[in-house]
């Protein structure tokens, strides 16, 4: 009797550890598969299933495999993408439609200052978004001008205010939906403020020299910008990103009179919340 049992309880142990001795396959949908992994290739994944190792080979397409665990305790990571492990269970990571976000730090045409965006994904994919930022940036000059009184020039430094618009789309080649995302898309640019329009004679001082007064004048301009961004998402709420855009105007006036063409350009850092 006790060699019967002493039989049946190897027999068990082997058993159990068989069970055990298994590779196991995480799938981006959640669902986990008990296998044999005979082969990882560069587009399938080559598997028996555990509990038939004599049976028919079954292959799978990496595209929707999170990971495989092997027996031994060693893993390869297939893709991380919007999935994310939770409990020792695959998860999906849902991802907001709408960006928020606020630029401490914006250069552009408007000057140096700060600015505000918001983002709206028009497809399940997140690939194509509608996309508006908008700046304002200050411009510091020295102003100076001639006091017939005094027979001096007054100077003084003035600050300015200006304001730009881009509304535009933007377009993730890879998705929207991750930690590191590249971005690209048109936005129309329009700027409007004061600038620094040099200087206008405004007649003699007593010895008959020509006196000359800074002028500053009202800007308008129009143009297309191409936004280049680098979207981090450190979490499924929290948005980082660092933009640069590069443009021309169609549009570019001072105190009414066109200027001709003229560069456009703006950077910004920022931090956001997506919902």
């Amino acid at each position: 009797m006790n060699i019967k049992i002493t039989l049946l309880s190897f027999v068990a142990i082997a058993m159990a550890a068989t069970a055990n001795a298994q590779d196991k396959i995480y799938m981006r949908n959640g669902d986990v598969i008990d296998a044999k992994v005979s082969e990882v290739g560069t587009r399938d994944i080559s598997y028996k299933k555990a509990d038939n190792l004599t049976g028919p080979n079954y292959k799978i397409a990496k595209g929707e495999v999170l990971r495989v665990e092997y027996e031994n305790g060693s893993e390869d990571i297939i893709n991380r993408g919007d999935v994310r492990m939770k409990n020792g269970k695959a998860e999906k990571v849902k991802y907001g439609k709408n960006i928020i976000a606020f630029a401490p730090v914006q250069i552009s045409n408007a000057g140096i200052g700060a600015g505000l965006s918001y983002e709206r994904l028009l497809d399940k994919k997140g690939i194509i978004s509608f996309y508006m930022p908008a700046a304002i940036g200050f411009l510091s000059e020295t102003i100076s001008t001639y006091s017939y009184t005094s027979s001096t020039y007054i100077t003084s430094n003035e600050t300015y205010t200006n304001f730009m618009v881009m509304p535009g789309v933007k377009i993730y080649p890879t998705g929207s939906k991750g930690k590191v995302r590249y971005s690209i898309g048109p936005s129309i640019a329009a700027l409007f403020g004061k600038e620094y329009g040099g200087s206008k004679f405004i007649g003699y001082d007593n010895m008959g020299n020509p006196l000359y007064s800074s002028v500053i004048g009202d800007r308008f301009a129009l143009g297309v910008l191409v936004n280049n961004t680098l979207n981090l998402q450190p979490t499924p709420r929290l948005y980082l990103g660092l933009e640069l855009g590069i443009g021309m105007t169609y549009i570019n006036q001072y105190n009414s009179v066109n200027q001709g063409e003229s560069a456009l350009a703006q950077f910004a850092f920022k931090l956001g919340y997506r919902f």
